[in-house]
């Protein structure tokens, strides 16, 4: 009997858990196992042959898949080719800026296609992409401008789907693509894309190392995951390594590294953002927003972000030198870091340092622990029992704990369960229904691991577990919800070894979850009790969540409208009138660590809930 592992986390094959720049947390690459994998048009089939038993939907467009299909193996090509339906084509102009109509040729593959394959002129391409990264460096779009790209994005795939539905793309057009790239793949295999991701022409020094040479493989491999793409951003598969690889990256760990959290890189700046309580980078004099203008002396403008960490990180007792610019110095500063050991935890703890009466316990991904730790629902109660005996012996005991979901992608459903169960005495946490099988209910089971009130923060990265959790903690009235809208992911792959080769893994959305109201949260996410800015001038920037993925599943309306057990107005209320919030965030502005400024707003809300009547 095949074992299936259940998932409900939003990663994708080439985006997982961990915010890229996690320098000090950020686990070394896996070098790729010498050991010969393999990847044949019989394992594409397979896959096929699998969507047609284990997903959700039944009634997939088929022409679609293999349009996907055509397209995602073309554009796998080191020298990367573009198919379009003609009629497309020949007004593309309608649907792209200027700027973005490359120069290229076309050709058809037999004379009677209503479809070309475009061939960029790559070299006219990176000319024109240079210019348009240096009219736009560092320019950081509005919210406006950002929606607008991504309705624009939206129309002009809805417009090739809709050209494609005319000509009717078949499993027979796929074949002459795949036979295509066969006879062909020698013409291809120069890569063409370098000069686009870096500008300045450097590469790192392990850049050529164990290269593999391309073959049928990666492109049999790019036209599974297209097929499955076509039905949901979330189905996908990849080779075993890659996903031990990723669940590493949210599993406890210790790593070498300065501890600081980057973004930008590209066009942008490179920012830290944070640098870690204790780390290399803090003791060293690295502030939050401190922009890294070179590593080593070497400059590292456009680079991208990961290429950044990877001139960073280094082995422990090593010392590297950022060049950086500060605002209110005129000058650029030499700093340098010693490199150390940094521990993660998946589940971190600690008293609020400004109400040492509230425990606070943050949760990064909803993973099974290795390395004889303990399971995360045991950690979590040892967390919380160590800090009651430590505030009681402070003289300060506990009056309320939060649970931390923020930027917590999701993981496995029986965790979810497992821990949404600690807090909740009884009823129903979440149910699954699968096509074909009836529902499946998961009830509160255990005792509570305390009475204290709860609060449970989140943002527009907590998704499908996280959601599970704060839903089931919403609908039972057991705490008060805080941040932001969640990210709105509420489907279950199921993770499967491809059946005749083993190296690969088959993840397959293959049924929805339901919060205990009966209401999916698919597209729309869970909704805070209280809405919460994690910004520093309090505003809800545009944040990209599951409604603006390509091909998501759709949501199915609820009338049910879910009503917060708490009196909202009342804890607002007293938030408003005996608030520190503000005080506090003015004072600690210019702090080598920025403050979290959602949590220290929660504060107040926290304070209103314990203090005001339901």
């Amino acid at each position: 009997m095949k074992r299936f592992v259940y998932l409900l986390s939003f990663f994708t094959l080439l985006s997982f858990a961990l915010p890229v720049g996690f320098i000090s947390c950020e686990p070394e690459a896996k070098k790729a196992q010498n050991r010969e994998t393999n990847f044949t048009y019989v394992d594409f089939e397979t896959v096929i042959r699998t969507v047609d038993k284990l997903y959700i939907d039944k009634h997939i467009n088929v022409n679609r898949a293999y349009t996907d299909a055509a397209s995602f193996a073309f554009l796998s090509l080191p020298h990367p080719l573009y198919i379009y339906p003609e009629s497309y084509f020949k007004e593309r102009e309608k649907y792209d800026d200027k700027e973005d109509l490359w120069p290229g040729t076309t050709f058809k593959i037999s004379p009677s296609d209503k479809f070309v394959v475009f061939d960029p002129d790559y070299a006219q391409v990176e000319k024109i992409q240079k210019e348009k990264r240096k009219k736009n460096e560092n320019r950081k779009l509005s919210d406006a401008e950002l929606k607008k790209l991504i309705e624009k994005e939206k129309l002009k795939k809805s417009v090739i789907s809709a050209r494609w539905e005319e000509i009717n793309f078949s499993r027979k057009d796929f074949d002459r693509v795949v036979t295509y790239i066969q006879d062909n793949l020698e013409k291809y295999k120069t890569p063409v894309l370098k000069g686009l991701v870096e500008l300045d022409g450097e590469l790192p020094d392990d850049e050529e190392e164990d290269k593999k040479e391309f073959r049928m493989e990666q492109v049999f491999v790019a036209a599974a995951n297209g097929y499955l793409n076509s039905l949901d951003p979330h189905s996908n598969v990849f080779l075993e390594e890659v996903w031990e690889e990723s669940m590493s990256k949210i599993s406890d760990g210790s790593f070498e590294g300065i501890g600081a959290i980057l973004s930008g890189g590209g066009s942008r700046e490179v920012i830290v953002e944070n640098p870690l309580e204790g780390s290399p980078a803090l003791k060293a004099g690295i502030r939050s927003g401190d922009n890294i203008v070179a590593v080593d002396g070497k400059l590292i403008k456009n680079l991208s972000l990961d290429k950044v960490v990877k001139k960073i990180k280094g082995p422990k007792a090593t010392k590297v030198v950022l060049t950086i610019s500060r605002k209110g110095n005129t000058g650029k500063i030499d700093i340098e870091v010693i490199r150390d050991k940094i521990t993660i935890k998946n589940v971190t703890y600690h008293l609020v340092k400004e109400n040492p009466q509230v425990a606070y316990i943050k949760l990064t991904g909803f993973v099974k622990p290795g390395n004889g730790e303990p399971p995360i629902d045991t950690q979590i109660a040892d967390a919380l029992a160590e800090m009651e005996r430590t505030a009681k012996e402070n003289g300060k005991p506990l009056k309320a704990v939060i649970l931390d979901l923020r930027g917590n992608s999701g993981g496995y459903l029986d965790l979810a369960v497992d821990i949404a169960d600690m807090f909740i005495e009884k009823g129903i946490i979440v149910s699954t229904r699968t096509p074909g099988r009836s529902d499946e209910e998961k009830p509160a089971k255990i005792k509570d691991i305390t009475k204290l009130p709860l609060a449970i923060l989140m943002n527009s990265k907590s998704a499908s577990a996280s959601e599970i959790v704060a839903s089931a903690i919403q609908h039972h009235g057991r705490g008060i919800l805080l941040g932001e809208r969640t990210f709105g992911k509420a489907t279950v792959q199921t993770l499967k070894k491809l059946d005749n080769n083993p190296n690969y893994l088959l993840k397959i959305t293959n049924a929805r979850y339901y919060s205990p109201s009966g209401k999916t949260i698919q597209v729309v996410g869970v909704s805070p009790d209280i809405e919460v800015s994690e910004e520093a001038d309090g505003t809800f920037p545009f944040r990209y969540r599951e409604e603006d993925m390509w091909n998501h599943l759709p949501l199915i309306p609820h009338e049910g409208v879910v009503k917060s057990r708490f009196n909202i107005n009342a804890i607002k209320d007293y938030a408003k009138k005996n608030g520190k919030a503000d005080t506090y965030l003015k004072e600690h502005s210019n702090d080598a660590i920025k403050p979290d400024y959602m949590l220290i707003r929660s504060l107040d809300y926290i304070e209103g809930m314990i203090n005001s009547k339901s």
